[in-house]
């Protein structure tokens, strides 16, 4: 491989590696540190109107969605990661077995079928890392490492061509090279085939792409909305978001409870007279895993879990190996405590947001109270005033 090549390769292998490193990480002791150097990225796109979109997500992430096909999305993208990097690392033995035994071209098991498994499987990787942590971002990341894949086995064909000659070209006209049939390939060949130049083709095929999958992408977010247990409460200038679904009447219950309380309310009107102008309040069970994407969370709770850990993170990665669904694993809700999360909304700016625009992409939510609410008695059993940051300090973290 010549130097351009190697260079190409190389940024390719970091930038997947930093898309990957999101979603990895986060649930690993190591997030702060990834976040440190992550985290003003994530500030700067979010920082400009025309920019804070990409911060957003498109599908559920920390909730429970009452769309059976949603849940299955989020399930569906940790099994297609897992799988995808298994295949890729079949793919990558039998590349380096072969060099390590000189045997020329590699034709047989994943190569059979296909020219280029490892690229194919760390797409499907590259997918379930995109619909498990669905972030505009990370999806505009996606599609242009799709074409950079593209380019990356058109490269490395010219150079096996120049090495293997006619054995090589045989091998690439029996064999596809990404899905068999090529279905790619003809769609490029119908709407594209009227240029003549093949780089201005795929320049609008990169751009075709990444219209499709953002006008996608605007589509399911507003999908996801709609189903997900969302209750505005103006006349409280609160807007309440239920990790696991439920009745609104239930969850203006839990509302009146927190709300009721003396110290919640003197909380929430001392804010008021700060400026707010409205809360998003995040309904859980106390036991809810993923806490830390709205606040600081107890630190004792976390080491109390830690003999669980490595069982609960295999599980997540490989949900088809776990025996828990998908509901359990985010929290049980019965007639238990509930955890309320408070958080302000503010612009851009910095500037305090009305509740009405909570769930704007320019809102970014960081929690103020925490507040534990016994549903069976209909009390509260604490309340406590928490730093301005979620886990990971004040990165845009999912609505939902």
């Amino acid at each position: 491989m010549n130097f351009h090549g190697k260079i190409v390769r190389s940024s390719v292998a970091i930038l997947y590696l930093f898309i990957g490193l999101e979603i990895v990480i986060m649930i690993s002791p190591f997030a702060a540190y990834f976040y440190a150097g992550y985290g003003p990225l994530l500030n700067a796109l979010y920082a400009f109107p025309a920019t804070a979109w990409l911060t957003g997500f498109f599908l559920p992430h920390a909730v429970v969605s009452q769309s059976g096909v949603l849940n299955f999305v989020n399930s569906l993208g940790r099994s297609l990661f897992s799988l995808g990097i298994l295949a890729f690392l079949i793919g990558a033995f039998q590349i380096y077995s072969a060099k390590f035994r000189r045997k020329g071209v590699v034709s047989g098991i994943l190569y059979r079928w296909i020219r280029h498994p490892q690229y194919l499987f760390l797409a499907i990787a590259g997918l379930g890392l995109l619909l498990f942590w669905p972030r505009f971002f990370i999806m505009i990341l996606y599609v242009s490492m799709l074409f950079v894949y593209y380019l990356l086995a058109r490269h490395e064909e010219q150079r096996m061509l120049a090495k293997h000659g006619e054995s090589y070209r045989a091998y690439m006209q029996r064999t596809a090279m990404f899905i068999p049939g090529e279905p790619g390939g003809k769609i490029f060949r119908v709407v594209f085939g009227w240029s003549h130049s093949k780089g201005l083709s795929l320049g609008l095929a990169y751009a075709v792409s990444l219209v499709l999958f953002i006008a996608t992408a605007f589509g399911l977010r507003s999908y996801t909305i709609a189903k997900t247990s969302i209750v505005n409460i103006p006349e409280k200038q609160l807007i309440a978001v239920s990790i696991i679904p439920q009745p609104d009447d239930s969850i203006h219950k839990i509302v009146d409870i927190a709300i009721g309380d003396s110290a919640v309310s003197a909380a929430i009107e001392n804010f008021q007279q700060q400026g707010h102008k409205g809360f998003m309040v995040h309904l859980m069970p106390r036991n809810y895993m993923m806490q830390s994407l709205f606040s600081q969370p107890d630190m004792s709770a976390m080491r109390m879990r830690s003999g669980r850990s490595f069982a609960a993170v295999i599980g997540f990665i490989f949900p088809f190996l776990s025996r828990h669904g998908h509901q359990e694993m985010m929290g049980i809700m019965r007639d238990g405590p509930m955890r309320l999360i408070i958080s302000q909304l503010t612009w851009p700016n910095g500037t305090y947001a009305p509740v009405d625009e909570a769930l704007a992409f320019k809102v970014k939510h960081l929690p103020l109270l925490r507040v534990d609410v016994d549903i069976k008695n209909g009390e509260v059993l604490d309340v406590e005033l928490t730093v301005p940051r979620n886990y990971w300090g004040q990165m845009p973290m999912p609505v939902f």
